[in-house]
């Protein structure tokens, strides 16, 4: 497995948000998480990357503990995170975002780039427009670009079909599709239609646990528990 989590445990201030998250996910694949708002989806992401450290449990990643690793350490040993608020610089062109999250400017990260580009061509359109001018489904193409142009073997998104158009929201999912090729990706996601299209995995949590998980096929036939859990019928 490449990233394994065992009974996790996370405080924000005096409020106990997980109560024992246990997860693992497979090279190469989709995980998504879901569940009902406040359930604890955004905090296991966030405590996975250092931001909202475990208090108890173990976090592997590639068979090393890094749950208490600062977010920098993460990062460096091959995890990304695509916040839910996007985390673009405004002011900056589509170009400067992504040239500025690039660590090296070598062939590889060339190669990267191009084939981020490829996979999202509005962001070759506008790539001189500044962020703060592009469409909401734009702004989180490059979201999720600017962590891709990274090396990455883990991709962490919060949210990505959150506000954005239909027509955005497909766009998005074909792309997590292809990007699964390049690197594995644990998914948060409330839009059930697009998480059950791109998953090939599920957990499901509840009041900060793991209640529920599976092969996504499986839980697509499970009506009972999409109704009991996700509010879905």
């Amino acid at each position: 497995m490449l990233l394994e989590i065992e009974q996790m445990e996370t405080f924000i201030g005096q409020y106990h948000i997980l109560h024992g998250i246990t997860l693992s996910v497979p090279a190469g694949e989709v995980t998504v998480l879901l569940g009902r708002n406040g359930a604890g989806k955004t905090t296991t992401l966030r405590s996975i990357m250092g931001l909202a450290p475990a208090q108890k449990g173990t976090i592997r990643f590639c068979g090393e503990e890094i749950q208490a690793f600062p977010p920098y350490e993460i990062v460096r040993r091959g995890i990304g995170y695509v916040p839910e608020d996007q985390g673009i610089f405004g002011d900056l062109t589509v170009e400067e975002n992504l040239k500025v999250a690039m660590k090296h400017k070598d062939s590889a990260a060339m190669e990267r780039l191009q084939w981020t580009l490829e996979l999202f061509p509005d962001l070759k359109t506008d790539w001189h427009k500044k962020g703060a001018y592009l469409s909401g489904g734009q702004k989180q193409m490059l979201s999720i670009a600017r962590a891709l142009v990274q090396d990455l073997s883990l991709l962490l998104i919060d949210e990505p079909s959150k506000g954005l158009a239909p027509i955005m929201v497909e766009k998005v999912a074909k792309a997590l599709l292809h990007m699964k090729q390049k690197t594995t990706i644990v998914l948060v996601e409330q839009n059930f239609a697009m998480a059950s299209w791109v998953g090939d995995r599920f957990y499901i949590l509840d009041d900060g646990k793991t209640v529920a998980a599976g092969p996504m096929k499986e839980l697509k036939e499970d009506q009972e528990l999409k109704r009991k859990y996700l509010g879905v019928s």
